[in-house]
């Protein structure tokens, strides 16, 4: 390795370490995918990334490589292609989102995929993170109709390449392209072979990188975190969701259905892929399979025990034993026992005096859906947190307004009337505090 490529690798790191987050955090999810035996992750790098943010990408990939994690790299390249289509003048058109495919355009295809391939192979070679192409190795099809011409139908993944591939460790970098039973090379597309290619890995991890890094809502907000089990119809059903992002939601859900509930998809930029990655907070739309979330009264013991469990592992304290033993709360809990909130209903509006996530599944995705909820149930509601609470950037994106008073901040959503809401900014003030640490 060159003296260059020596102080670019050192560079990148020491960036992404001070950019992403504390170094206890990034530790904490490279065991966690350094442990699993799944598949560390599976990648799809969009066209656009390529040709507009190369550099971002190889950075992100270098580091994932110097941390010790293998993804696997497909890589899409329809930008590109139209380009070299339209300056060679030859003629193409879709169907249903999928490119008819002449021979021309075949041909074509296989010279600009190539190239690519080629491309983040030696970029990534050159700054020390070994990598190998595979172009049509991997994908065995046959042509999917008359129709669309030279386009391919996955008959079959060819995952022993690919395997000895990380083995040896090299990143694979794969082209969306296969062979057909006579030797005849067919362009596939790139979504559809990374859907494929998910399938029979099932990896922990999958992530598609583009250059809008996420799902966004009606206000374009980015979406952080997606609980399929619980909001994925109220998303389909939604105006604000475009026809493309809703064909991708629902591929999403299609490809996760088929993995171990362990396993999730995110979509974020090149440039914060180890932020997505090694941090609780995220940076892009983290979407899972989900849990289940059930509602119980505090009257319950084992309920309570369980609750106690998650808000001790949640504060890293111990809850005061009489927190229940003076009011009346509703509990939600998911079904995995991991999240889990407490709603005060002593005041005349539900005060939310406990929340937590155990602490090996923050930055799961949970703790949002549990919130949402809770939100669903109590569309009125207040509460209060430290003012340092590295929570808090989740409250704010959460609530409809909130008040610095002191060492606490306070927070709502629902409640318009004033007079109503300085009652509970001076209720929620009141209140003692609960854990001890």
């Amino acid at each position: 390795m060159t003296q260059a490529s020596n102080i670019f690798i050192k560079d990148t790191i020491i960036k992404l370490l001070t950019a992403i987050g504390s170094e206890k955090e990034i530790k904490k999810y490279i065991n966690k995918f350094s442990s699993t035996e799944q598949q560390f992750a599976v990648i799809k790098v969009g066209g656009a990334v390529v040709e507009e943010d190369l550099d971002n990408l190889i950075s992100s990939l270098v580091f994932l490589n110097q941390v010790g994690l293998r993804p696997i790299i497909i890589h899409g390249g329809g930008p590109g292609l139209s380009k070299e289509l339209d300056a060679k003048k030859i003629d193409f058109s879709f169907i249903d989102g999928q490119r008819v495919t002449s021979e021309a355009v075949r041909d074509v295809a296989i010279n600009v995929f190539s190239d690519i391939n080629s491309l983040l192979v030696r970029r990534l070679n050159e700054q020390g993170a070994l990598a190998i192409g595979f172009k049509e190795e991997i994908f065995k099809s046959e042509k999917k109709s008359e129709e669309l011409g030279y386009v391919g139908d996955i008959k079959k993944v060819n995952i022993k390449p690919i395997n000895e591939a990380i083995k040896d460790g090299f990143i694979p970098v794969i082209s969306p392209l296969g062979i057909t039973e006579t030797n005849e090379v067919v362009n596939i597309n790139a979504d559809v072979a990374t859907i494929n290619l998910v399938e029979k890995i099932k990896p922990y991890k999958v992530v598609f990188l583009s250059q809008v890094g996420g799902i966004y809502d009606n206000n374009e907000s980015l979406i952080q975190s997606i609980n399929l089990d619980l909001e994925y119809e109220e998303m389909m059903n939604a105006d604000w969701l475009h026809s493309g992002m809703q064909l991708k939601l629902k591929q999403i859900k299609e490809l996760l259905d088929l993995l171990p509930r362990s396993s999730s998809v995110s979509i974020t930029k090149p440039i914060d892929l180890p932020k997505e990655l090694f941090t609780d907070s995220g940076s892009g739309t983290l979407i899972k399979r989900g849990h289940g979330i059930d509602i119980f009264e505090s009257k319950d013991q084992d309920i309570q025990k369980k609750f106690f469990s998650i808000i001790e592992s949640s504060f890293n304290g111990i809850l005061n034993k009489s927190f229940f033993s003076d009011g009346d709360y509703k509990i939600f809990m998911t079904t995995c026992e991991r999240a889990a909130i407490a709603v005060s209903m002593e005041y005349k509006v539900p005060y939310m005096d406990k929340f937590g996530v155990i602490a090996e599944a923050k930055g799961e995705g949970i703790g949002s859906a549990i919130f949402h909820e809770m939100k669903k149930e109590f569309p009125e509601i207040f509460w209060r947190s430290k003012s340092n609470n590295p929570i808090n950037k989740f409250y704010l994106s959460m609530a409809d307004g909130y008040q610095k008073t002191g060492e606490w901040d306070i927070f709502w959503m629902g409640i318009n009337d004033y007079s109503k809401l300085n009652e509970c900014i001076n209720f929620a003030v009141s209140k003692q505090q609960t854990i001890s640490y």
